[in-house]
């Protein structure tokens, strides 16, 4: 009996270990007191923006896509060339790149056309050949009053009649992501169109951005489509390749979309 007794008491002595730079002791498994993961997880999803909770859980791709759109084009495309806003006509001193005339409609017209739900989405699958396309609704922009902007992603099938010597220094893929911004100011008598956009998987396409105006201005009775092609270089290329930003910009400028466009509103006003 008293041995047991000493047994006992010795066994239930407090065993004393050395303490790590936490407190706890070396050797031991600290757990959380139950249920403390679970209570910390549902109070962060309580406290979580609607949108972060949906992405959390498998969403749909709208959903996704959407947050992409938004996410990335709302903190670029800030600026046009020379520096002036984006919604803004380029400067007398920046030569168009061409010019049409187009009969039987108004600028108030031209402006609802562009307003349309799927006349910007029709007009990139019937001349680009554009697929995947995802776009913002039209929204006032917080630059200036009167100036609305429509974001837009997806995918066009990337040129290939380009010269021998691109073809020698880069792989040209079929086909590449395009992000792009689109913005319409309607002004007292014209309307200033704007297209911004950059190409994703082209070598080198996130080194420059295509920023491409068209300004539509009441003319005797007609309106006249006044377009300017311009390329803003955001990454210098390295020397080995410095040839092809002659080649690009003479690319772009030859192909621009104001002469589809103008096509367009022609088609759809016949």
């Amino acid at each position: 009996m008293g041995s047991r007794l000493v047994n006992a008491v010795k066994t239930s002595r407090p065993i004393i270990r050395a303490k790590d730079a936490g407190g706890a002791a070396v050797g031991e498994n600290v757990q959380a007191p139950p249920n403390a993961e679970e209570e910390s997880q549902r109070a962060a999803a309580e406290s979580a923006p609607v949108l972060l909770k949906q992405m959390s859980h498998p969403a749909s791709p709208k959903v996704h896509r959407t947050l992409s759109v938004d996410s990335r084009l709302s903190c670029v495309f800030t600026e046009a060339p020379e520096g002036r806003q984006p919604y803004e006509a380029p400067a007398d001193k920046v030569t168009p790149i061409g010019s049409s005339r187009l009969h039987d409609v108004g600028v108030p017209r031209i402006a609802e056309l562009f307003r349309g739900d799927d006349f910007l989405s029709k007009f990139l699958r019937d001349s680009k050949r554009a697929r995947d396309l995802c776009m913002t609704p039209w929204s006032e922009s917080r630059q200036a009053q009167g100036a609305f902007v429509r974001k837009c992603t997806g995918v066009l099938p990337v040129p290939q009649d380009f010269p021998k010597v691109v073809h020698r220094l880069v792989n040209l893929p079929s086909e590449t992501r395009v992000s792009a911004m689109f913005r319409m100011h309607q002004q007292e008598t014209s309307l200033v169109f704007s297209i911004h956009f950059c190409s994703h998987d082209v070598p080198f396409g996130e080194s420059f951005h295509v920023h491409e105006t068209i300004v539509f201005s009441p003319d005797s009775g007609t309106v006249q489509a006044t377009n300017w092609v311009e390329i803003m270089w955001v990454k210098v290329l390295p020397w080995t390749h410095g040839i092809l930003k002659a080649i690009i910009e003479q690319k772009f400028q030859g192909d621009a979309l104001g002469s589809r466009l103008v096509k367009a509103i022609r088609n759809s006003c016949a």
